[in-house]
């Protein structure tokens, strides 16, 4: 499993929210019908209800989310499993935002943590404590005014920490094979070939008349 280390200098900058979900809401869909569904940009947000406002985090981009149920425009999703040091979120996305999967993917949630280390200047020439670094289940990115924070999940709460996480693996996602061009079937094969036997037959038949009117005028 991956690990991303970020360095903070002075107080840690860690807010948490204590939004950890504690029970699942109700699927429409059972575990073997599973659906899942893919982001399709950088900022695609799962949202804490079906508003843009309520963004908690962009999924990370080509990773899925597994879709529970279609509400108007948005879905309503779970992302992540009940493992380790990571918990199960549920919320909505929109559902433009996202590409749902014909099947399962091999790839599904990113889980890759993240070891965040807090260096603590000395103050006043006394001696400093030494860097401490602690791990956290990185979840996704958030955006707000130019600057970037990470959503991720420590000591059994949820919280945002200072700098975008971008370096991590994007799923390789073969191309659609485009749809080859329709061949024409042997009916209008046939018609073609009618029309252009009587364009020929028409353009003989004005010459030879040409012919005629000219002999007609030389008497």
């Amino acid at each position: 499993m991956p690990y991303c280390s970020i360095l903070f200098a002075s107080a840690p900058p860690i807010l948490y929210l204590n939004m950890k979900s504690t029970s699942a809401p109700t699927t429409e869909y059972g575990e073997a019908q599973a659906v899942y569904a893919r982001a399709l940009s950088r900022e695609a947000y799962l949202c804490s209800e079906k508003q843009q406002s309520s963004g908690l985090f962009a999924v990370p981009y080509t990773y899925c989310v597994q879709v529970l149920a279609r509400e108007d425009d948005w879905y309503r999703v779970k992302y992540a499993e009940d493992s380790g040091i990571y918990s199960a979120v549920y919320g909505y996305v929109r559902a433009e935002d996202f590409a749902v999967l014909d099947s399962k993917p091999e790839t599904t949630f990113l889980y890759m943590p993240v070891n965040v280390t807090y260096s603590q200047p000395p103050a006043g020439g006394l001696p400093a404590i030494g860097d401490i670094t602690v791990t956290a289940a990185f979840y996704g990115n958030f955006y707000s005014g130019g600057a970037g924070y990470s959503y991720v999940l420590y000591d059994d709460s949820f919280g945002y920490i200072s700098g975008a996480n971008e370096n991590y693996p994007i799923i390789e996602v073969a191309p659609e094979p485009s749809s080859p061009s329709p061949r024409p079937s042997g009916a209008v094969v046939a018609v073609f070939v009618a029309l252009g036997i009587l364009t020929a037959l028409a353009v003989a038949l004005f010459a030879l008349s040409g012919r005629r009117r000219r002999h007609s005028g030389e008497r």
